[in-house]
């Protein structure tokens, strides 16, 4: 039945979603000892070596983030197989379920990033990912209920929440690589 395939790609989309998040943070790796010499040679005098309490660093953040958005995209792709049996069963429930674990665990790792910019960044994802729960669920519903019309009102908005998370991902790559 094509509701079955449209609930599968939308949670498919999803883990495509963080999976390109979790390389964004790539390019704010911990400095190199030519980077830290560098950096360390144009820093003033009055300076500290440790960012005052509270703030945190670019790389800092996306350390963060990249770690986070490995584990959450791990824990999507080991239900994976589970959850494609469950669509193709009809059990809408389990894939619902899942997104709404994915949106309580991007809530907590945006409380461990303090970094405006990365912030601000990860906020763009987070509200992204937001739309597209909402989106998943109004398909989920549809095809729980097998109403056609409401599948195919929901599945027009699919397509721009799966790249409202996509262009998201993009901002903290951006921030990230700052």
């Amino acid at each position: 039945m094509p509701h079955k395939l449209t609930v599968s790609t939308g949670l498919a989309a999803a883990a495509i979603a963080l999976l390109a998040l979790t390389g964004c943070a790539g390019p704010a790796e911990e400095p190199t000892d030519e980077t830290s010499s560098s950096a360390e040679a144009e820093a003033p005098e009055t300076e500290t070596e440790e960012a005052p309490a509270g703030d945190q660093s670019v790389a800092d953040a996306c350390m963060i983030l990249q770690t986070e958005m490995t584990e959450l995209s791990s824990s999507l792709n080991e239900a994976s197989t589970e959850l494609s049996e469950a669509m193709t069963s009809g059990d809408t429930a389990a894939a619902e379920a899942l997104v709404a674990e994915t949106s309580t665990k991007i809530d907590e790792i945006a409380g461990q990033i303090t970094n405006a910019d990365v912030s601000a960044a990860f906020e763009s994802y987070s509200t992204a990912w937001g739309e597209f729960e909402t989106i998943f669920g109004e398909i989920a519903a549809a095809a729980e209920s097998q109403d056609t019309e409401a599948l195919n009102e929901a599945s027009a908005g699919f397509q721009e929440t799966t790249t409202g998370l996509i262009d998201a991902s993009s901002e903290i790559s951006t921030a990230c690589a700052g």
